[in-house]
């Protein structure tokens, strides 16, 4: 019994930190943190919630409604960026507790933005990154498309782990102590988390 305790509390661990990261890195890229959460579904991940995304990002999201050479493209690609960045840092903060890298997660975090992320990076101009799309392929025993994102992941990493890493290392007590702060309450507000914050 006192083993499968600890494996729990191990797992609530990496959980809180994956959505710790989550929160300080959103806010640091300019998300505003509404909550966060552990422990809500059967597979025990946690929810980071954020404001709705802005309507021109939906937009480009539902219909591509925008080209590299509008306007608002770039506020799009600035924004993906930002989300894509806010998503690393779960894994990476999570990585800190468990020494390994959970891609899976990793994975259903990109997979939240992949279609937005690919009506940016997908489209032909100075922002295409073919790497940063997911792949689709045809799987015969289950008779349907499958969406690979193993390549958008690993080329997310590739342009923005170090940046990230490094906001996490900045504000590493922060970290810490929304970690601390989930594992005791399972749910916290956005303000719980802002309150804790180090400012050095």
């Amino acid at each position: 019994m006192t083993q499968v305790y600890h494996h729990r509390m191990d797992q609530d661990r990496a959980a809180a930190a994956h959505v710790a990261g989550h929160g300080v890195v959103g806010e640091i890229m300019g998300f505003e943190c509404l909550g966060l959460t552990i422990r809500w579904t059967d597979q025990h991940l946690g929810v980071c919630r954020w404001p709705a995304m802005p309507e021109t990002v939906f937009q480009q999201l539902q219909f591509q409604s925008y080209g590299p050479a509008d306007r608002q493209f770039g506020e799009i690609e600035n924004w993906v960026t930002r989300r894509i960045k806010s998503y690393l840092a779960g894994a990476l903060a999570e990585e800190r507790v468990t020494g390994s890298y959970n891609l899976a997660w990793a994975t259903t975090d990109l997979n939240m933005i992949s279609v937005i992320i690919r009506n940016v990076f997908g489209l032909q101009g100075p922002h295409l990154d073919e790497r940063l799309t997911s792949e689709i392929y045809y799987d015969v025993d289950l008779g349907m498309e499958i969406e690979d994102l193993t390549r958008v992941v690993l080329r997310a990493r590739e342009r923005w782990d170090d940046e990230v890493k490094a906001q996490l290392i900045t504000n590493l007590g922060w970290v810490d102590e929304v970690t601390e702060l989930v594992l005791e309450h399972n749910t916290i507000s956005g303000d719980q988390m802002r309150a804790v914050r180090h400012y050095d």
